[in-house]
C-alpha cells in the first residue's frame, strides 16, 4: 500500500490560543496512521475571516498534486462555512487530495462514500445559503415596511451636508483640504465639492490662498485580475486602476467590471479586516465592517503580488480574488478605470451562487433539460457564457467618478 502523504492544517480563533495541542495530536494520529506528513501550517483567525493566508498555502500545495491528504482535528477548524467547506472540497477533489478529520471523517472524492457525502453536505449548503438570502431579504423588506428608504438617493450628500459647517471653518482657518480630509475621514473630492457649493451660495466667500507652491506627486496605477471563484472555465477581469481611488470606488470597477447589478450586499477583505458599506439601519451592524469608502486603495495594497478577497451577495456568495499583477505609472492621456481583458460572461443576478449558476448552465444548453425554456425566458432569450463584452464594461467604467461617495450608479 502506497503511503499517503499528508499536510497538518491547525487553527485557533484568538492570539491568546496556541495551535500546538491540535499540532501533537495530530503528528500522533499521522503516526498511528503511518501518513509521511510533509509540514504544520498553523493559523490564527476566526470562524468567519474570510482571507485565511495560511490555509492558501496549504490549497496551493495541493494544487500542485505535491500531497495526498490535508490532515486536521474536525472540519470545523477547515471550513468558515459549510458552503466554503463544500467549495474548497470541490476545488480538493479536482485535485485528487482529500481532507481528513482526526474525528473520524474523510472525504475520499475518488470513492462512491466520499462523493456521497460531499453530495449531501451540497444540499446543506444550499439550504444555508437560502437561509442566509432569506433573512437578508426579511431584513430589508421590514425596513421598507418602516418607511425606511435604503441607500443612497440621488442628490444626497448626508455625511458632507453634515460635515460641511466643519469643512468651511477649516477652510477660513487655513488648513489644508488634503488634513481637513483626513481629519473629517472625507475624501479631498468630497472637501473640494463642499467649498464649491458654499461658493456657490455665498458669492462673497473667498477661501485664503495657501503660499506654498502645491506638490505633484506621480500617480501610480494598479494593474488587478479579479477572478470569479470556484467557477471553471474561470471568468476574470483584468483591470487599472489609480492607486489613490478608494474602496468603494472598486466597488463600483468590480460591479460594472464583471457584471453584477450591485443588487446585494457586499464586502471586501483585506489583511483580515473586512471592508464595505455599514447598514446599522438594517441590522446588519454585526456584520463589523469598517467603512470603505475613505479608505484608499494605496493604503491597504501591499505592491505587486498582493492577493485580497471581495465578496457579492451574502446568500449567493460570489467571492471573487483580487491579484495585484503590476504597479505602473500613469499613463498622462489615459482614462483611469480601464478594462484591458475580460474572460467569460458574469452569471445572471440571483442565479444560486456557483451550483446554481451550473444549474442554469445545464439548462439553458439542453433542450430536453426541463427547465431549459424556463431558464432561457428568465434570461430574456438567451445567455453566451463566453461573452464577456469587453466594449461595454469599458464603457460603463467611464461613468465612475473618482469620487464614489455619493455615486449610485445611474447611467444617463
Amino acid at each position: 500500500m502506497v503511503q499517503k502523504t499528508v499536510a497538518i492544517y491547525c487553527r485557533v480563533s484568538t492570539t491568546d490560543q496556541s495551535c500546538d495541542r491540535q499540532a501533537q495530536d495530530l503528528l500522533a494520529y499521522a503516526k498511528k496512521a503511518d501518513f509521511k506528513v510533509v509540514g504544520v501550517w498553523k493559523e490564527t483567525a476566526s470562524g468567519i475571516t474570510q482571507n485565511r493566508v495560511v490555509r492558501q498555502e496549504v490549497m496551493a500545495l495541493a494544487q500542485a498534486r505535491k500531497i495526498d491528504a490535508i490532515l486536521v482535528t474536525e472540519l470545523t477548524r477547515w471550513g468558515r462555512s459549510t458552503l466554503d467547506l463544500i467549495q474548497t472540497l470541490q476545488d480538493l477533489q479536482s485535485w485528487a487530495v482529500s481532507l481528513i478529520a482526526q474525528t473520524g471523517l474523510q472525504f475520499d472524492l475518488a470513492t462512491p462514500q466520499g462523493r456521497l457525502i460531499a453530495q449531501l453536505m451540497a444540499a446543506l449548503a444550499e439550504f444555508e445559503r437560502d437561509l442566509v438570502s432569506e433573512r437578508v431579504r426579511s431584513g430589508l423588506a421590514a425596513a421598507k415596511a418602516r418607511g425606511k428608504v435604503l441607500g443612497r438617493q440621488p442628490g444626497q450628500r448626508i455625511k458632507s451636508d453634515r460635515l460641511a459647517p466643519k469643512v468651511i471653518q477649516m477652510v477660513e482657518d487655513k488648513v489644508s483640504y488634503r488634513t481637513i480630509a483626513h481629519d473629517l475621514k472625507l475624501s479631498k473630492t468630497t472637501v473640494t465639492e463642499i467649498v464649491k457649493r458654499h461658493r456657490q451660495a455665498h458669492p462673497d466667500f473667498q477661501p485664503p490662498r495657501s503660499n506654498m507652491a502645491p506638490r505633484k506627486k506621480a500617480q501610480s496605477v494598479y494593474q488587478l485580475k479579479i477572478t470569479l471563484k470556484d467557477i471553471r472555465p474561470p471568468i476574470w477581469r483584468r483591470v487599472q486602476v489609480r492607486s489613490d481611488a478608494t474602496l468603494g470606488h472598486l466597488h463600483w470597477v468590480i460591479q460594472h467590471g464583471m457584471g453584477w447589478t450591485n443588487s446585494h450586499l457586499h464586502s471586501f477583505t483585506i489583511r483580515g479586516v473586512d471592508y464595505g458599506e455599514p447598514m446599522p439601519e438594517l441590522g446588519f451592524d454585526e456584520l463589523g465592517l469598517r467603512d470603505e469608502q475613505p479608505v484608499k486603495l494605496s493604503k491597504v495594497i501591499a505592491g505587486e503580488g498582493f492577493k485580497f478577497s471581495y465578496l457579492y451577495d451574502f446568500g449567493d456568495s460570489w467571492e471573487h480574488e483580487i491579484l495585484v499583477e503590476k504597479v505602473l505609472a500613469a499613463e498622462p492621456d489615459a482614462s483611469y478605470p480601464v478594462c484591458i481583458k475580460a474572460k467569460r460572461a458574469c452569471p445572471p443576478e440571483d442565479c444560486g451562487g456557483v451550483w446554481g449558476y451550473q444549474n442554469f448552465l445545464d439548462a439553458i444548453q439542453s433542450a430536453d433539460h426541463p427547465e431549459h425554456e424556463e431558464m432561457l425566458e428568465w434570461v430574456g432569450g438567451s445567455f453566451d457564457p463566453e461573452d464577456a463584452e469587453l466594449d461595454e464594461i469599458n464603457m460603463l467604467l467611464k461613468t465612475i467618478p473618482h469620487d464614489t461617495a455619493n455615486f449610485d450608479g445611474y447611467i444617463p
